[in-house]
């Protein structure tokens, strides 16, 4: 004898995230030994080796089943194929499509109303024979017996006020939302009918089931199928009145009903656990994640997204454009904006520019006709910031190998070069032919042998002397004095920010150094702009915090900034933008490789026009 499943689900990846008393086969085959003994309502099923022969065979076996197509791979013309059977009534991706579960629970209330409307028509068509044999009977002894033919119609009438009682009841509780709405709606229904006082539905986890009830309360236990739970109705009449057998069955039918309506709120509660389950992941993603549609406009954020918003408002954010709202009205998308599509994009953060990455994909799922999007927005800025460090350090170390081996080369012919033209000008004078030229030769070699000598510094292990606690405020009182003359004297005011001692373990020559170094440059900047508007107010702010176990010294200056194309070659030595024969650029070399020594970091952040913001970040003691 076969028996009734809700769920045939046919395929290896059926791994749904709730359970919804779903039998699970792998192939075919597996599904029609399946159906030899079972008479699901519901088949889930794809592509494989014998499809239409098995919609054929489950057509055959189970005509009043429901199905739902995984078309994930399978063309259009094959899906219209599947679908003349008539008997489709939804189409997913694959078994692990996101809406699958909600559609699931649409066939699955469609296989009850179905049910549902098939048992309400038994039922009629029951009360109806019934009808028809008492009008049969009636007729056969209305001569004989007046008494039966009035206890018949009797009868009739308790059976059409129950029916209507049936109706009304099955449509309150249908139509309600809560166990306690049900209640009182089959309260309602009852007490002028089956003289009934009060009724309860209670469940396992509520009471004991099996207490001791007095004979004026029926107890129905409810006929869930299929869950993982037991019921009971309660029906209590006045004390001292019982139920006679006609009660009885009738109340037992619409406790059948019943059941239905309550597999549909527990379904219904499950999917809204489900629903918040799901909002609960989506917001403990800590990257800002937002769902759109084709045209990149809000349909759902996460928390994150919404805090990096200026917290706004969720309701205030929806229908808006994504990537404006996140990256500001001046943002300008791609050329090629295909899903999948990825792209980096910059974002003015509180104290610096941030960098994200930006991943969309197309999701299996439309919104008013319209592809869904899913875009992730990636803070990336320490992954750039550590790239760039990487970059420096490969960098310096590669110019100080090949610096190191061109300075050795060059020395020998270097020093003979200017030997010789040292002893020509010890031959001549100063009046005669060629003196002038020979003395711009020699000049020449000598700022070469410079170059090589700044050269060879680099490329060897500066000794910066021994380590020792190192108080970072005086570290900055000690190179601002140093620099403050030639700051005051092109009117650049230096302001300082430093609160509680910052103790570290270093040279305090060498930082001084470093730090003179910076404030050089940003004085130099700062000069250029004055030369073009005199009364340019420059200014030069150190600023000095501890983040998490390191310090930071933030220089931050007002003058010309760093262009692009120059921000990649500032640690190089000998590079300068000034005239090189009078700097020599190694100034940010060697307080790049001063930091270094003392196992930090130094990063430059600048914007052509915007000044410029030197981060040197060492270590507390």
């Amino acid at each position: 004898m076969s028996q009734t499943s809700g769920v045939l689900m046919v395929g290896q990846n059926a791994i749904p995230q709730s359970d919804f008393g779903a039998a699970r086969v792998g192939n075919f085959a597996e599904a029609r030994e399946y159906l030899k003994a079972h008479r699901p309502s519901i088949v889930v099923f794809g592509q494989g080796t014998d499809t239409l022969g098995f919609c054929r065979d489950l057509l055959a076996q189970v005509p009043e089943s429901l199905w739902i197509l995984c078309g994930e791979g399978v063309p259009p013309s094959q899906i219209v194929q599947w679908s003349s059977f008539g008997r489709t009534v939804d189409i997913i991706d694959d078994l692990n499509d996101p809406t699958f579960e909600e559609k699931l629970q649409v066939a699955l209330e469609t296989v009850g109303e179905q049910q549902q409307s098939s048992k309400l028509v038994e039922m009629f068509e029951d009360q109806s024979q019934q009808l028809r044999r008492l009008s049969s009977e009636l007729e056969v002894r209305v001569q004989k017996r007046h008494r039966s033919l009035r206890k018949s119609l009797r009868t009739l009438e308790e059976t059409k006020t129950r029916l209507e009682t049936f109706h009304s009841a099955l449509l309150g509780i249908q139509r309600a939302s809560t166990i306690l709405q049900m209640e009182q709606t089959l309260n309602e229904a009852l007490r002028s009918s089956v003289d009934i006082e009060w009724v309860r539905v209670r469940f396992e986890n509520q009471s004991a089931l099996n207490t001791k009830l007095g004979s004026n309360i029926l107890r129905v236990e409810i006929p869930l199928a299929g869950e993982k739970l037991r019921g009971e109705v309660l029906f209590g009449k006045p004390e001292g009145e019982k139920f006679s057998s006609g009660e009885v069955d009738f109340l037992i039918e619409l406790t059948e009903a019943l059941a239905l309506a309550l597999s549909r709120l527990h379904k219904l509660e499950q999917a809204e656990t489900l629903k918040a389950q799901w909002q609960a992941t989506f917001d403990s993603i800590p990257h800002a994640l937002v769902l759109t549609n084709n045209l990149f406009e809000i349909l759902k954020m996460n928390l994150a997204f919404q805090q990096a918003c200026s917290r706004q408002s969720f309701h205030s954010l929806l229908g808006k454009s994504a990537f404006k709202t996140f990256f500001g009205e001046d943002f300008h998308p791609p050329v090629n904006m295909a899903s999948p599509f990825t792209f980096r994009n910059v974002r003015t953060g509180a104290r610096e520019t941030e960098h994200y990455e930006v991943v969309g994909e197309t999701l299996g799922l439309t919104i008013d006709n319209q592809a869904g999007q899913l875009v992730l927005l990636r803070d990336i800025t320490d992954e750039i910031r550590y790239e760039r460090r990487i970059l420096e350090a490969s960098k310096l170390a590669e110019l100080g190998t090949i610096g190191s081996s061109i300075a050795h080369e060059l020395n020998n012919p270097l020093g003979g070069m200017l030997s010789f033209l040292q002893l020509i000008l010890m031959d001549l004078k100063k009046n005669e032919p060629y003196y002038t030229e020979i003395k711009e030769m020699e000049q020449a070699v000598l700022r070469c042998r410079d170059i090589v000598q700044n050269l060879l510094s680099f490329a060897r292990k500066q000794d910066i002397g021994e380590f020792s606690a190192v108080d970072l405020r005086t570290v900055i009182e000690r190179s601002v004095k140093l620099i403050e003359l030639q700051s005051k004297s092109k009117g650049i005011a230096i302001a300082i920010a430093s609160g509680e001692p910052a103790q570290i373990r270093g040279n305090i020559n060498a930082l001084s150094q470093a730090l003179c170094n910076i404030l050089q440059n940003s004085i130099d900047a700062i000069s250029e702009k004055i030369k073009s508007d005199p009364l340019f107010p420059g200014k030069i702010t150190i600023r000095l915090d501890r983040v998490t176990s390191q310090y930071q010294m933030r220089v931050t200056d007002n003058g010309t900034g760093i262009s692009p194309e120059n921000q990649t070659q500032i640690f190089n030595p000998l590079f300068t933008t000034r005239d090189p024969g009078i700097y020599s650029g190694m100034g940010l070399t060697t307080a790049y490789t001063i930091v270094s020594e003392h196992h930090g970091t130094l990063e430059i952040l600048s914007q052509t026009g915007s000044g410029t913001t030197a981060i040197i970040s060492v270590p507390e003691l």
